[in-house]
């Protein structure tokens, strides 16, 4: 949803989401967020607040991750805030500045209109671990075969895998 921000009135807007499994579209066939395994919620309100607009919201979602040793997807629970600062003005001239960070707008920014499903789409990609794991136990993948440790047993010897460590 595009939200057009010179619209929001003093005392802010909520705006409250809801959006289908089919929503999510990872970027990668190596994404970590696979997908969604029941649908987004969420709110966002947004007020002024000087030459800037905040964006506070939460979101809640089970994910479908993929594990980070194994390459199964599982289920993940995600439950969180976020606030962001939007700078408004833009600098208009030829002269080279430092900008400083609340004046750096991400790409959801379109002039005055905010796309909502990049500012959910950022903050799922920010709250997900950076190193996702089915479970803390997960066996991984043979380093020879590729077989799924947790699954079953290969029939690489640990002398086999020894030999690949030492020659890499």
């Amino acid at each position: 949803m595009k939200i057009d921000l010179t619209k929001i009135p003093p005392e802010g807007k909520r705006f409250n989401l809801m959006l289908p499994v089919g929503w999510w579209k990872p970027d990668s066939d190596g994404d970590r967020i696979v997908g969604l395994e029941r649908p987004l919620s969420g709110s966002i309100t947004i007020y002024p607040a000087g030459k800037n607009m905040v964006v506070e919201g939460s979101i809640s979602a089970r994910l479908l991750l993929r594990c980070d040793r194994c390459l199964e997807q599982y289920g993940w629970d995600l439950s969180e805030g976020f606030r962001i600062s939007l700078s408004l003005s833009q600098f208009r001239g030829e002269r080279e500045v430092e900008l400083l960070e609340d004046e750096l707008n991400p790409d959801f920014m379109d002039g005055d209109l905010l796309d909502s499903d990049q500012v959910l789409k950022e903050q799922l990609i920010l709250h997900v671990p950076m190193k996702t794991l089915c479970t803390p136990e997960c066996k991984g993948l043979c380093h020879l075969c590729g077989c799924n440790l947790n699954i079953s047993t290969c029939s690489c010897s640990s002398t086999d895998q020894n030999l690949i460590f030492r020659n890499h």
